[in-house]
């Protein structure tokens, strides 16, 4: 489950609880007030007449102008204190509760007939209104007498009230819940934002972009400090990284001086003629492997500038020309690889990029396309269009061929497909890497194609500006 849904379902399930708690209350509340009212009602009542009972006479009689209000309203019969009744309304011959002598009010379910509740006589049948009565029991003294009241009031649909008070407070109860979970959402959302911010920046930082930190909010809070000990994180991994890039280009770039020595040494030895034979074959032998260390260094050197961004100089140049420059360069190594290569491109496209890079590109990929192109009557085929802002280059050679599984590797320093053909051919497998890193550097994009033991392709992406 996402941290999002968890935190959404605690702040509802909490807003929930809390809403039914008081909802609960608040019903418990509601339903008590009107008994509490009623059995107000029903004692102010007993007193007002305990105190009108004229007890002058006997037995104790009610004043006339008193009996039509409590005859229309109230359930009435007053006990004295031999527990003999001396007064009661018309309602008592009618309905028959029982007498209870207790504190508090009590409520009895009965019937009655139909006209002695203003009804729509829907829940009317054969034996009358069903109603509720509430009733209670007091022990009075007037007029130096004892007196016994029990007096009950119709409580004229009180149950529909309730019920109609529970469906509102349900009906509540559900809005409420569903605000709390579309709230809880968009909270959720709001407290996690600051997360997304984070996740996604730490996607986009790698080996290449690890100068990039995260933002750090204006609150310090605990998203404050995660985002503070993750850039001091990255900026240990970029010094690392840094210290190491350096180094790769410190130990080639140092190299080089020796190698050259060395290798002019050799020249020197192979151009002298009174050498023995077998001297000057295994001197040859050495100078092929100097020649091979140093291209090795060479592109060592090469690819830690690449990861520096050192000697990156953009500029507007025309691409055909370059495209011919590198095609002529190559002339002799494809007419002694007896290979038909065709350039197809527009007659003029200015781009605007590194030309010395582009060139390197070019010099890799047409010198890959030679060394791994020995099928007969090989081709090479280079075609280069234009798609809207971006450029393709598409560079088709038959020969082996790369396996499936090996085609997502092609890019990776020191990778070789064919070990040994590689190796024969002064290979390192840094050239398809640094052409990697330089289409990148430029924004662009390259992919590798192949059929294995047909033909491979590679496909680069390049913006124009």
């Amino acid at each position: 489950m996402r941290i999002r849904t968890k935190i959404t379902w605690m702040i509802a399930s909490t807003g929930i609880l809390a809403s039914l708690v008081f909802s609960v209350y608040v019903l418990i509340e509601l339903v008590e007030q009107p008994y509490e009212l009623f059995d107000a009602e029903l004692e102010k009542q007993t007193q007002t007449l305990i105190a009108a009972l004229d007890s002058t006479v006997d037995p104790p009689r009610i004043p006339e102008r008193m009996i039509p209000y409590f005859e229309g309203l109230f359930w009435v019969r007053i006990f004295n204190d031999h527990h003999e009744v001396i007064y009661s309304t018309e309602m008592t011959k009618l309905v028959d509760l029982p007498l209870r002598q207790q504190k508090k009010g009590y409520t009895i379910n009965t019937s009655i007939p139909e006209n002695m509740l203003p009804t729509d006589g829907d829940d009317a049948d054969d034996d009358g209104e069903h109603a509720a009565f509430r009733v209670r029991v007091f022990s009075m003294r007037a007029g130096g007498r004892d007196y016994l009241v029990q007096i009950g009031r119709a409580m004229d649909r009180l149950d529909e009230e309730i019920r109609e008070l529970l469906i509102t407070l349900a009906l509540g109860l559900t809005g409420s819940t569903t605000v709390l979970i579309i709230s809880g959402y968009l909270v959720a959302g709001r407290i996690l934002r600051p997360l997304a911010v984070i996740n996604r920046t730490v996607r986009e930082i790698n080996d290449r972009t690890l100068d990039k930190r995260l933002p750090l909010g204006p609150n310090r809070d605990e998203l404050h400090e995660l985002s503070s000990s993750l850039n001091t994180m990255f900026d240990r991994l970029h010094h690392s990284f840094r210290q190491q890039k350096d180094f790769l280009a410190g130990a080639a770039h140092e190299l080089k001086t020796p190698l050259t020595i060395i290798r002019l040494f050799f020249e020197e030895m192979l151009g002298r003629r009174d050498l023995p034979a077998e001297v000057r074959e295994s001197l040859a032998c050495r100078y092929k492997t100097l020649s091979r260390m140093e291209r090795l260094v060479k592109n060592l050197l090469d690819v830690s500038r690449l990861e520096l961004k050192e000697s990156f100089e953009p500029r507007a140049f025309d691409l055909p020309e370059l495209v011919g420059e590198v095609a002529d360069d190559f002339a002799t190594s494809l007419e002694l690889a007896a290979l038909d290569f065709s350039i197809d491109m527009p007659d003029r496209l200015e781009v605007y990029a590194d030309r010395d890079m582009i060139r390197r590109v070019l010099i890799n990929l047409i010198d890959n396309g030679i060394k791994y192109n020995f099928l007969k009557n090989g081709r090479l085929r280079l075609q280069i269009t234009v798609q809207g802002d971006h450029v393709v280059f598409l560079l088709h050679n038959t020969g082996p061929g790369i396996p499936a599984d090996e085609l997502s590797r092609v890019f990776e320093q020191f990778y070789r497909v064919e070990k040994s053909r590689s190796l024969a051919h002064g290979g390192s497998g840094l050239g398809l890497t640094i052409v990697s890193r330089i289409v990148r550097l430029h924004g662009g994009h390259i992919t590798m194609e192949s059929e294995e033991g047909a033909w491979a392709r590679v496909r680069i992406l390049l913006p124009r500006s």
